[in-house]
């Protein structure tokens, strides 16, 4: 009887950590999803212009937002803008200039977390935003998301993140409204 060889299994072996390798490789797009939202968003009173300097990308873990399953993503600095720009559903006007503009609350925003994981046939995920508004103390914002685990895809982890944005900015929402009260007065 003939021995199980390296050379035949070899090329079969190959074939499979070529297969896996191409696969960790491949980057999940983060795109903002303003619809996957368990939260109505509602215009709040004494919204203003906001407009964000700066956002940076601060996470321990950058390469990706899977806890328990690796998801390798691309930046999320666009996620972060575009999830930003959902704040004029709550009445605000949002720009993007690196330089201050007088008339708005300019913010310096900072990721902090951004990551999924598994529980009970959900895909549950958490983001954390530390938000500096010229002139006031940093506030730490944070959310978490859950979506049901259809197809175990990429993708939902990406929705379940989604889900925690914008939870986050519906408590987001009224705090930035504090400091536009807080730059009327100022301008006067």
């Amino acid at each position: 009887m003939m021995k199980p060889s390296i050379h035949l299994f070899a090329p079969l072996l190959s074939c499979l950590l070529a297969v896996s390798a191409s696969a960790a490789e491949t980057k999940v797009a983060l795109n903002y999803e303003a619809a996957s939202s368990d939260v109505a968003a509602k215009p709040v009173a004494g919204a203003c212009a906001i407009n964000i300097v700066s956002i940076s990308d601060q996470r321990p873990t950058r390469d990706g937002i899977g806890a328990d399953f690796p998801v390798p993503t691309d930046s999320p600095e666009p996620f972060v803008s575009a999830s930003l720009d959902a704040l004029k559903d709550y009445g605000f006007t949002v720009s993007h200039s690196k330089t201050a503009l007088p008339q708005a609350v300019n913010l310096d925003v900072r990721l902090i977390r951004a990551y999924t994981w598994f529980g009970h046939m959900r895909i549950n995920a958490m983001v954390a935003l530390d938000v500096t508004a010229q002139g006031a103390a940093q506030e730490k914002f944070r959310a978490t998301g859950s979506k049901a685990n259809m197809w175990n895809g990429q993708s939902e982890h990406v929705t379940a993140l989604n889900y925690a944005t914008n939870t986050m900015l519906a408590s987001m929402a009224p705090a930035l409204a504090a400091h536009c009260g807080k730059a009327r007065v100022a301008m006067r």
